[in-house]
């Protein structure tokens, strides 16, 4: 596991950005250039190890949004969302976001991670069939219809 920091440039707000180290490095630069006004020069420019032990990273009750089936989260450092933890059936609603965080960031960094960070990977073919497949199964349906029609 890997992170990543985003700090606001104007509020002091920090997200952190968890998932596998490919993927936080790919998304540090998708950030990087869709968020950069908004975004203070500590932010992250490569990814750092997660150690979920260490009190000073991201805690589960901190997760503000999932990405690509859970694989990816955003966290906001001094966002304590009760409901995390709750065994209760009744807790369902989740806390609501402090006052006073950069919106603007948050907003930026959803829309980009969302669209940076496909739940399929687009390069990986091992699991296609080869393109002769369906023109050969074009042609195979084509001769059913004749013959049979």
């Amino acid at each position: 596991m890997a992170e990543a920091t985003f700090s606001s440039n104007g509020t002091g707000t920090t997200f952190h950005l968890l998932s596998d180290n490919t993927t936080v490095a790919s998304l540090i630069s998708s950030v990087n250039t869709n968020c950069s006004s908004h975004l203070a020069s500590s932010s992250s420019k490569s990814p750092s190890p997660f150690n979920a032990s260490d009190p000073g990273d991201p805690q589960p009750q901190q997760a503000v949004q999932y990405y690509r089936s859970s694989s990816v989260v955003l966290t906001l450092d001094g966002y304590n969302n009760s409901a995390t933890f709750s065994s209760s059936p009744n807790t369902t609603a989740d806390s609501p976001l402090p006052s006073g965080i950069d919106t603007t960031l948050l907003d930026c960094l959803n829309y980009t991670i969302g669209q940076a960070a496909p739940l399929i990977d687009g390069a990986s073919s091992r699991y296609t069939s080869p393109p002769c497949i369906g023109f050969v199964s074009f042609i195979w349906i084509l001769w059913l219809l004749v013959h049979y029609a």
